[in-house]
Formats: structure tokens, sequence, C-alpha cells
């Protein structure tokens, strides 16, 4: 639809076919407005136009409860759909500048009022999710007389955003005016009158339409509700699939853990009723899986001194089990099958104090033979993995105002295993052979050294930090 236009034909605005003679002059209310760079003042033309309001969002749709029910062939008709949203309503347009008219051409520039924005148009609304539904059934054939609707409630239309109002329009974008003033001038008579004229050029620039509002947001359908299938049963028996337990404990007394285990499968549609709207893939049942699980103690030590050790048991939905051990008492083990159930062989046991013990036992060497000496103290070094991460920083030769010495890094990676050696408890550390250059290894040479050792004995493992500083043998 066309828009309707507000025009000032130079000295008269026509707006349809109704001409309205009135003089438009700054002593009447007029404000005038920053200057353009192209003119010195203006004058503002007419009022501007009201923003349109924002439509309402729509509500969204009610989605339905879950349900159970039980198949003993009486026929059921069950409506577990999600209703749908409803739709946003629509922006107003903004309103149209109100633009007066004017009978001469002004001495002054004019700026057209604008036209108001249109209003946002509502969101729409979501539709409601279909419920779940979960059917116990004795015989296949009692499904049949089951007919279901899970679908989601469908999402409403979104409001359109309303039209934005026209700004007024001049219809000359420009107009000259000459003024003539008397003044008083020497003359060869004395005083004489002469006219003095000027011409100057006015300006007049269109008001802004209002902007479009925009349209509404979109909002989602609803989602379908599951089905859920179970056999030969009344209710969902109660499963008990985790446990925290003791290695005395169960060692004195196998605990059994249970999961009900379930299976995805397809072809619902053939097993209801003709007509249900629900999806054609569903949930089953299968079984309550029962899993004894027993320990045996296979390691030297006796288990007396590790009886705290407790240990978390999962059952998996793929008939596995999951272990984690944590804590100060470190074990090594490993997990049999036996039929349904499973047996933990504890073989190795050790504390985490043992991996604790490595200490500093000094520097030895200059330059490329400068190495690094740790000792173990604890009992369990042939029992545990060593990985080290060396830092190596050389202290700046002038102290910083503030902060004192200052160390630059030279080196910090993991150390490779070709540069230190293991000799039972003892390690020695190749620093002269690392990638740092010769003058940074020379003696007398101010150093910061950090060891990260990090230990691990099966699934555990901690990392002791070794820390030196001084100058250089």
């Amino acid at each position: 639809m066309p828009k309707l236009r507000h025009l000032a034909f130079g000295s008269v605005l026509i707006l349809g076919s109704l001409t309205i003679p009135t003089v438009l002059r700054p002593e009447w209310g007029a404000k005038v407005l920053d200057a353009a760079p192209w003119f010195g003042s203006r004058y503002s033309w007419g009022s501007d136009g009201q923003n349109g309001r924002s439509g309402r969002d729509g509500r969204s749709g009610q989605s339905s409860a879950d349900q159970t029910v039980f198949a003993d062939g009486t026929a059921l008709n069950l409506d577990l759909s999600g209703s749908d949203g409803s739709d946003g309503s629509d922006g107003e347009h903004g309103e149209s500048a109100r633009c007066p008219v004017y009978w001469d051409k002004p001495e002054h520039n004019i700026n057209g009022a604008d036209g108001g924005d249109g209003g946002r148009g509502g969101t729409a609304g979501s539709g409601g999710n279909g419920g779940d539904l979960t059917i116990f059934y004795q015989q296949p054939q009692a499904l049949r007389n089951i007919f279901a609707d899970t679908t989601g409630g469908q999402a409403g239309l979104s409001g359109r955003g309303g039209y934005g109002g026209d700004g007024c329009e001049c219809l000359y974008s420009s107009w000259r005016v000459k003024t003539c003033t008397w003044e008083e001038v020497a003359g060869s008579n004395g005083q004489e009158r002469r006219e003095k004229c000027e011409t100057k050029t006015y300006y007049c620039r269109d008001g802004s339409d209002g902007r479009d509002g925009a349209d509404g947001s979109r909002a989602r359908d609803g989602s379908q509700g599951n089905v859920t299938l179970i056999q030969g049963l009344s209710s969902i028996p109660v499963d008990n699939p985790t446990a925290k337990i003791s290695v005395a404990s169960l060692q004195a007394s196998p605990v059994t853990l249970t999961k009900n285990r379930w299976r995805s499968q397809s072809g619902l549609l053939s097993k209801l009723g003709g007509g249900s709207k629900v999806p054609n893939d569903y949930t089953e049942y299968i079984e309550l899986w029962r899993s004894p699980i027993t320990l045996q103690w296979q390691a030297n030590q006796p288990m007396q001194s590790f009886n705290t050790a407790e240990f978390s048991l999962s059952l998996s939905d793929n008939k596995s089990l999951a272990i984690t051990q944590t804590g100060s008492i470190w074990l090594d083990y490993n997990v049999v099958k036996q039929g349904e159930g499973f047996q933990i062989n504890v073989v190795r046991a050790m504390t985490e104090s043992d991996a604790t013990q490595l200490i500093r036992q000094g520097l030895e060497g200059q330059g490329r033979d400068l190495k690094l000496k740790l000792v173990d103290l604890g009992q369990r070094s042939d029992w545990l993995q060593t990985t080290f991460r060396v830092q190596y920083r050389t202290r700046n030769p002038q102290p910083e105002f503030r902060e004192g010495y200052t160390y630059e890094t030279r080196y910090d990676e993991i150390l490779p295993p070709e540069y230190f050696e293991q000799n039972q408890g003892e390690f020695t550390l190749h620093l002269g052979d690392l990638p740092i250059p010769y003058k940074y290894l020379q003696s007398g040479t101010g150093v910061e050294i950090e060891i990260a050792a990090e230990r691990r004995f099966a699934d555990n493992s901690t990392t002791k930090m070794i820390r030196w500083q001084g100058l250089l043998p």
C-alpha cells in the first residue's frame, strides 16, 4: 500500500485536496536546531510522530503430564499431546509527523519533523511438549487396543512489525530571499539615503521516516513424548547400581549390585493401535541385572595395613564394572569377570607417603658435566614410574630497584629419559647435557632450579617439588 506523503510546495503545503494557509514563524514556538554543515541555522517544521507500541507476546502451549498405564486388553485412547502456542500480535504503526503549511517563504532554514518508529511484533508462543508414556503389559496383542498421541504442540506465529510513520517532506529543497535596507551615506550634496540589498539562500530538509518495527521472534514446536514398554512386570524394580566399600568389608562379605537394563528399539507404530501419533522408536525394559562383587587379597603386604582403603563401584549399561580408588592408600589391582559378577584381585599395595620421600642430595660437576642427584628415602622406587620436569633459571647480574635479583628461564621442559638415570633409589639428572648455552652452566653462575617429580603407581599419581637456589660449584 503506497504511503501518504506530506509535501511543502514552496509557500503552500497541500494535503489531499485541503489547503490551509499557515505562516510558520520562529516566535510561534519553532525550535532552533543545530546548524547543518551547509547552512547556518534551521527551525523545526511540524511535530514528530509518536512511536507505535510493540505487539503482545504469544502464550506458550501447556506441556502434557507423563502417564503410566497397564494394558489388559481394554481399549484406551490416551491424549498426551502438548497444546499449541498462541500468536504474537502485530506491532502498531508509527504515527506520521504532523506537518503544518506556511504561506510565504520564511527567511530561515527548515527541518521537517520525523515520523514515529513502528512497534516491534510480539514473540510467538512455543508449543507445549508431549507427555512421556509408560506401558506395562503381559501379552503383546493387548498393545493393539491402545491409541496414543504424544505429539508436541505447534508454535504460534510471530507478530509483524509496524510500519514507520512518514516524515515531513519538502517539495523544494531551497529558495532565495532578497532583503533591502536604506542607509545614510556621505554624498556630494551632503548626507544621502542609499538602498542596500542582500540575497540569501535558505534550505528545507526532509524529516526522516520512522523505522519499521522488527518482526517478533519465532518459537519452537513442542517435542514429542517418548514411550517405554515393560513386559511381565507391574512396577519397575528398585536397583542399587553403586556402592562405596572398604577393602576389609569387601573381603569379609561380598556385595551384590543391581541395575535395571534398557535398550532402544524401533517399530512402535506396528505394536500400538492404528492411528497412534507416537515416535516409531521406543525404550524397552530388559531385566534387573544382579552382579556379585568379591575381593581377593593377593599382595605380599598384610591386608591389615590397608584395611581402610575404599573402592567406589558402579555398574555400567554395557554390563561392565567401573571402579575408582582414591585416598592416601594406593592399590594395584585387576578385575576378572565371573559369570554375572566380578572379582577384584589386589596384587600390590603402598601408601602415598612412600612416593613423596624424594629429596635433593646435591649438585656435582661443572659446565657440561653438571649433575643434580636425588635420593628416594621411600622403599618403593622399583614400583614407581618417575618423570621429571626441569625449570632452569639464571640470575640477572644487576638487581632491580624494587624486586631485587630477578631470574630468567633458560630451560623449562619435561626431561627426556636419556637425560637422567636411576640406580634403585638414586636418580642422577644430567643438567649439563641440556640445550642450555654453556655460559649459563659455568661455575659461580647464580641459578634457581625447580624439579617437579611426578610419581605414578597403577592408577595413582602425585607430584613432589624440589627447589635449589645458589651459585653453581
